[in-house]
């Protein structure tokens, strides 16, 4: 093998290791060896067969090292990934999963074919999928329960891999690799701000890594890890100055605008038709500010909801690893580890309303299989807190104890092994046993118990303005669960050898299986069971699975220059059809500095127990165009905005009824899926042009079939007239009329919705869709010894998506290209370099992203050009633009034993690009990283 053209593991590994340029001489040394010294071998992430540690395999593999995470100044697993140029960048994370089913964690998506597609491993084994299914549905691992601070390296598999691993590994593989074992005491401490405003992006890491035993000498080694991390809340009314305007004009005009929903309250309401009290009055709005209100803003009481408004929530998480190895004698090593985590992660809200609307809430009854609807009252002619002769409306919000509105997600996490390794009888071999699981509890407060509350306000017990007991409000706020929890037990084996000697090398061989017992349910509470507890959704599943497999590699160098290798694997999970997965790849070196290589690979995903188990998923969808109202909803935003104070808050409302809807859906388990199957190619060069620089180019095709979903919301309103029933709609409601009636005071002109709100879609589980996605990788690598100057590292990294569809279930056939539309960029680069001259290192990183349009799909007509048009959005806020962001890093280990280091981000303070779509307010703003890191 050609060592000039060999990267993999040494070359790659260093390039993309910012300030580890002095690996680079060491390989050049090493190129010196004796030919007769053994060459290591170890097994490379995506195949079973051991190989020289520095052989380019015919898959593609970007390898991030220690030291560039460490330039990165990656306080978790999640900032590392984020750097990748072939991930997703709106996978699912702890910080905006608030409102997700699977709340408090953070996942890892790539090519943009969900989290539940690519599979993460920790040393080469699989973790437990995270006890909560985000959206019910998609499993994925919580990369945020796993240790940041004792990684030795991040491979990343850009190439399918189910022959290897069986399911899941459809789009790729991430896989976390630790130290291998470790002497001594290593503490490590941490502390990032943001310089935008003290309070954000505030977090803290500490670590401190104990071993003993050197494996060599001694015969064992033995080290632990422990990690905490401390992640600040803050509340959105710090960034209130740090907002643009474009987020104030088209996304949220009453951002930072404290809320007629008050405390004690205002009247809002119309005098009845007939008032023989005053009959100038008769069928006049008003509003007008219940007595001992303190905070008056232009004749209304007000209330500053945004300094309750969570905007990044709490995060404490402690992690723990343990690694053992123990010399057996006889070729023979017994090891162990041990993985615990735990995250708590609260999220903090405003206050509840009083907020009369005439508008029913309907949310699913999954216990009694009926949909429960919800009005909220008006108070009563002779209420404690009504001096009206008529029924009023009180716009209201319950501030006697605003502690008690958040959620708080707890997860355990676990994963416990010991294994046997050795070789015997020309075999080396492999086996381990282990249990892992992780459990979820996300405890909440701040929905309303229908009964008891309408109970409490009828009744006039709960006091308006007044003081309430703990108990009563416990009695209309009550703590809520949604929990879960996934578990699994395994035991795999596997052995490797060379079978004979070809002309390029050792035909090689790789056998093996494994056996795992999955179990996974979901539960919540007999309050939300029941559909005691307005709006929210439930979620039941229940179910276990057996998962057996059986595989086996080849590996064939049969020249100098033409490797072949093939894989095959067998898997029978649960009930499903066996699934049989072949793979077959190739690499040929043309000359010492150009090399081809491609694969072809099958791959699947097997159907998890939360889409075949006893499944009811009671959800809501979310912001939602109602394609039938929200033409009218703009009409009625752009009437009202000319109006009062009151009318201008109302025009918010009115806008969000049409055009950003929430309903109830009910989603059924289906024990007949079939396993997704997918197809994918992959065909790349490497070339290296100069002994320090290096270039890989891969092209990737993937089709997945047989998707497992329910048919999409955009596409279910879209076709409703098409699919009698598919939608329940209420009729139109008193808030409509209201509404239209305050329009047409204003303007003269009859603004009317043409239909009622939708309340509720029903779905279940399906094989129906397609996607296909194409694209480039590229990367190079760039090595300079200057000499007393120092050392220069160089890396780019690029993805380019030239085709992304999904499928469409309208028209039964593949979308058009999304790839450039909103949240699928046609590309992403990142380009890093670092400098190291004796106990410095300083350098630097560039992330950019181009622009994108601003809709999904010709669904989407919300955000088109003409679109935009409707709803008052200029055609410069019509599209996202590009971001470029750069990064900056210095370390100094010019002290003994210590290392000092820093990292600022978002050097030139550049502002994100406006977003109208976004949930959340731009803040980004610059921030700093400092640590320390000792050996003892």
């Amino acid at each position: 093998m050609n060592k000039k053209l060999a990267l993999k593991r040494s070359v790659v590994a260093v390039a993309l290791t910012l300030g580890a340029a002095q690996v680079a001489l060491a390989q050049q040394q090493a190129a010196q060896r004796d030919a007769a010294q053994p060459i290591q071998k170890v097994i490379v992430t995506g195949s079973n067969i051991k190989r020289a540690v520095d052989t380019e395999t015919s898959s593609a593999v970007q390898v991030v090292g220690k030291a560039e995470i460490a330039a990165i100044g990656a306080s978790t697993v999640k900032d590392v990934l984020d750097t990748l140029t072939s991930s997703a960048t709106n996978t699912l994370s702890d910080k905006t999963g608030g409102v997700s089913f699977a709340g408090g964690a953070s996942g890892i998506s790539l090519r943009n074919l969900g989290k539940n597609s690519t599979l993460t491993l920790l040393n080469g084994r699989r973790v437990a999928n995270y006890g909560l299914a985000d959206g019910g549905q998609q499993t994925f691992v919580n990369i945020d329960a796993m240790p940041s601070e004792v990684i030795e390296r991040i491979e990343i598999l850009l190439d399918g891999a189910s022959a290897v691993y069986g399911s899941d590994a459809v789009a790729g593989v991430i896989n976390i690799i630790t130290k291998r074992d470790f002497q001594g005491a290593l503490a490590k401490a941490g502390a990032r701000q943001s310089l935008l405003n003290s309070k954000l992006d505030k977090d803290k890491t500490a670590s401190l890594t104990l071993g003993k035993g050197d494996f060599e000498a001694d015969g064992y080694n033995v080290f632990g890890h422990f990690e905490a991390y401390q992640r600040d809340p803050y509340a959105a009314r710090e960034t209130i100055n740090a907002v643009p305007g474009w987020w104030n004009k088209y996304v949220n005009p009453s951002y930072g605008v404290q809320s007629t929903y008050s405390y004690p309250g205002n009247y809002v309401d119309r005098y009845p038709t007939a008032y023989p009290a005053n009959p100038a009055l008769a069928g006049k709005t008003f509003s007008t500010p219940v007595a001992g209100c303190t905070n008056v803003i232009d004749g209304t009481c007000r209330y500053d909801q945004w300094a309750g408004y969570g905007r990044s929530p709490e995060a404490k998480r402690y992690n723990f690893f343990g690694s053992g190895r123990m010399k057996l004698g006889g070729n023979r090593v017994a090891f162990s580890e041990v993985t615990l985590g735990q995250t708590n992660t609260t999220y903090f809200n405003p206050p509840a309303l009083m907020q009369f609307t005439g508008t029913p809430i309907n949310w699913y009854n999954s216990k009694d299989g009926k949909l429960n609807s919800y009005t909220e009252p008006k108070l009563p002619v002779g209420h404690p807190s009504n001096p009206y002769s008529f029924p009023v409306a009180l716009r209201y919000r319950y501030a006697d104890d605003v502690s008690i509105f958040k959620k708080d997600a707890q997860a355990k996490q676990y994963r416990a092994l010991v294994g046997l390794e050795g070789s015997d009888y020309g075999w080396d071999w492999t086996t381990a046993i282990g249990v892992m699981g992780s459990k979820v509890d996300n405890e909440s407060r701040g929905r309303k118990h229908a009964v008891n509350y309408t109970a409490a306000i009828m009744s006039g017990e709960y006091k308006f303005g007044g003081v309430n007991s703990d108990d009563l409000l416990q009695r209309m706020f009550p703590t809520s669960t949604v929990g879960g929890e996934s578990k699994q037990t395994f035991i795999d084996a596997k052995a490797t050898r060379e079978l004979m000697q070809l002309d390029g090398g050792p035909l090689s061989l790789a056998i093996g299986g494994d056996f795992r017992r999955d179990a996974f349910n979901a539960y919540v509470s007999e309050n939300i069971s029941s559909g005691q507890i307005e709006g929210l959704g439930a979620i039941n599943v229940d179910g276990a699975r057996n998962v057996s497999a059986a595989f086996a590699e080849l590996n064939a160098p049969l020249t100098k220059q033409l490797e072949l290798n093939a894989a095959v694997r067998l898997d029978k999970v649960g009930d499903t059809d066996l699934s049989l997965v072949p793979k077959v790849g190739m690499r040929y070196e043309v000359n010492k500095r150009f090399m081809l290589r491609g694969t072809i690979a099958n791959g699947f995903r097997a159907p998890n127990v939360a889409e075949t188990g006893k499944v009811d998923l009671a959800a809501f969808r979310n912001t939602n165009v109602d394609p039938k109202r929200c033409a009218t909803a703009n009409q009625l935003y752009t009437a009202l905005k000319t109006g009062t104070t009151l009318d201008q808050a109302d025009a918010l409302h009115a806008r969000d009824v049409g055009c950003s809807v929430s309903f109830a859906s009910l989603t059924k388990g289906n024990a007949e899926l079939e396993p997704e199957k997918s197809r994918s190619y992959n065909l790349g060069l490497v070339i290296e042009p100069l002994a320090n620089l290096s270039l890989t180019f891969d092209y990737y095709h993937i089709e997945r079939r047989n998707e497992i979903s329910t048919r999409g919301t955009r596409q279910v309103l879209a076709d409703e007239d098409r699919r009698p029933g598919s939608v329940q709609r209420l009729a139109v409601t008193a808030d409509d009329m209201r509404l239209a009636a305050r329009a047409k005071e204003l303007t003269g002109t009859d603004v009317v919705f043409p239909v009622g709100p939708i309340a509720a879609i029903s779905n279940r589980y399906e094989n129906m869709n397609r996607t296909r996605v194409s694209g480039l990788d590229m990367e190079m690598n760039h090595r300079w010894n200057m000499g007393s100057a120092g050392k220069l590292v160089s890396n780019l990294k690029a993805n380019y998506q030239l085709d992304y569809r999904s499928w469409d279930t309208v028209t039964d056939t593949f979308t058009e290209n999304l790839a450039g539309n909103y949240e699928k960029y046609r590309y992403r680069v990142r380009a890093s370099t670092a400098w190291t001259r004796g106990a410095w290192n300083v350098g630097g990183a560039l992330t950019y992203l181009p622009g994108t349009r601003l809709y999904n799909d010709k669904y989407d007509t919300n955000y088109t050009a003409e679109g935009c048009a409707r709803q008052g959005i200029d055609a410069e806020y019509c599209q996202i633009k590009r971001d470029v962001v750069t990064d900056m890093h210095v370390a100094y280990t010019g002290f003994k034993n210590t290392t000092l280091s820093m990292n600022l981000y978002n050097v030139f303070d550049r502002a994100p690009a406006p977003d109208v779509r976004a949930d959340y307010e731009p803040s980004r703003g610059r921030s700093v990283r400092a640590a320390m890191q000792y050996q003892f």
